[in-house]
């Protein structure tokens, strides 16, 4: 059985782990899909900008500079270095006044949100008889044309074009002029840096998200409510198996007992001796007094606080823990037990019903027998507490965990020792005392350590 509830508890936990991640899976997909169509838009925006006239003519001018770098170059009058570093100063002249044009094209899109963009030149090549690679260096793959500065990893592409174009120059080689051809290859990469790009697809996706959230949530309370009532419902088997187990146990003795009495009464025997029948028909009583108070137990767990039928009457603490106490020793003859009080010095008055205060205190001060060896030793100890009576129950037992002290007013439960329990009963004492303590309005708590006894605390209002 334990084997099996594993097995369901883990099957569940780990159907739950795969449901969380499909949905993870589904919004990380979602995710993706937004942000692209997101970026698609803002690309068709930006391309726009690449067709305006004003910016066209400023890369053009920029374009003329290149074919009188690159004349210079095949002359030798300047390296491929010279030739970089001059075309990168024509850029910063140019800059400021593509900056503007770009920035006031852009403003007139009104996108929303904040978008630096560049030009990048990542190829300028010249073809002839032997192809001669001006750019890219080796440590050098791109530079910036015109727009922001931002590394080129944080940006994502707008577009890349490929321009080919075939050029004459005057090649000044010793004392001949000769006009020569060359194809020049430029290529350049458009990118766009948006940002704070995720906030703005997860704004995009609030409703989808809350969803999500919703239903994760709802999935994982119905995960939590079902393995909660799984788990009750195991523990509520368990402790019915075991009160049927418990309760069986308890009757056969005093059954079979009685079966031997009123077997023994018919011998002939028995019938002749007149105090061997005194002897079977006090074991008899005693036997149905026995059957008679488990029943009575058993009966008590339909009661709860609320519908205990106390009848108050004003009692005297004092001489009535006196009386409960010297009742209590007289049905203990067979125990070494030593009790010890401290009564408050006010003679308090307190509303309770002795029948079933009686009982309470019986069961507290039976566990504190049962449960400690000879020879036994308790304390009761009565205190003034603001509005409050206190009566402590002190024993020298073998103490509760502070696991088991959590259940141990609930109907059936009985502490544990290892997998065994070390002495009979119902698991119904210390419910029973805490609904009898409770339909008085009071309060009872348990203070304990294994090995070191336990102190069981009632609180009960005072008259006013």
């Amino acid at each position: 059985m334990k084997t099996k509830f594993f097995w369901l508890i883990s099957v569940s936990i780990v159907v739950f782990i795969a449901l969380s991640s499909i949905q993870g899976y589904l919004i990380y997909n979602t995710y993706t899909l937004k942000r692209n169509a997101f970026m698609k838009q803002t690309r068709d925006q930006i391309s726009e900008i690449d067709y305006n006239q004003e910016l066209d003519s400023i890369v053009d001018f920029w374009g003329e500079e290149l074919k009188n770098e690159i004349g210079d170059y095949k002359n030798n009058r300047i390296s491929k270095n010279e030739l970089l570093n001059n075309l990168k100063l024509k850029t910063d002249t140019l800059y400021p006044q593509y900056y503007q044009i770009y920035k006031r094209e852009l403003h007139k899109r009104d996108l929303g949100y904040a978008l630096n963009y560049k030009k990048n030149i990542t190829s300028i090549v010249i073809f002839g008889n032997e192809n001669d690679t001006i750019f890219p260096l080796k440590n050098e793959k791109s530079f910036k044309l015109f727009g922001a500065d931002f590394p080129n990893d944080e940006g994502s592409s707008v577009s890349m074009s490929r321009n080919f174009s075939q050029f004459d120059f005057i090649d000044q080689t010793g004392e001949d002029i000769i006009t020569q051809q060359y194809n020049l290859e430029v290529k350049t990469q458009d990118l766009m840096q948006i940002m704070d790009q995720k906030s703005i697809v997860f704004k995009q996706m609030a409703g989808i998200m809350a969803g999500s959230v919703f239903i994760f949530m709802s999935m994982l309370g119905l995960f939590y409510y079902s393995l909660k009532n799984l788990i009750k419902q195991k523990k509520i088997n368990s402790i019915k198996t075991d009160f049927i187990n418990n309760i069986t146990h308890e009757l056969k003795t005093p059954l079979a007992t009685l079966g031997i009495a009123t077997k023994s009464l018919k011998l002939q025997k028995i019938k002749e001796n007149p105090q061997a029948i005194a002897h079977s028909l006090a074991t008899i009583d005693r036997q149905n007094d026995r059957i008679q108070k488990l029943i009575d137990q058993v009966m008590s767990t339909s009661l709860n606080a609320g519908n205990i039928p106390l009848q108050h009457k004003q009692v005297r603490v004092r001489p009535y823990l006196k009386e409960v106490l010297e009742d209590f020793k007289a049905g203990q003859q067979h125990r070494k037990l030593f009790i010890e009080t401290d009564f408050h010095s006010e003679n308090a008055v307190l509303q309770l019903d002795k029948f079933y205060f009686t009982t309470a205190l019986f069961n507290l001060l039976e566990n504190a027998v049962k449960y400690s060896e000879d020879p036994v030793k308790i304390k009761l100890r009565t205190a003034m507490d603001q509005n409050y009576y206190t009566i402590t129950i002190r024993d020298r037992g073998i103490g509760i965990s502070k696991t088991a002290q959590k259940s141990l007013f609930e109907k059936f439960y009985r502490v544990p020792q290892g997998n065994t329990y070390s002495q009979n009963g119902l698991g119904l004492g210390l419910y029973y005392v805490q609904q009898i303590i409770q339909a008085h309005h009071g309060e009872i708590s348990i203070e304990s350590e294994p090995g070191k006894g336990s102190i069981f605390i009632i609180k009960l209002p005072m008259e006013k």
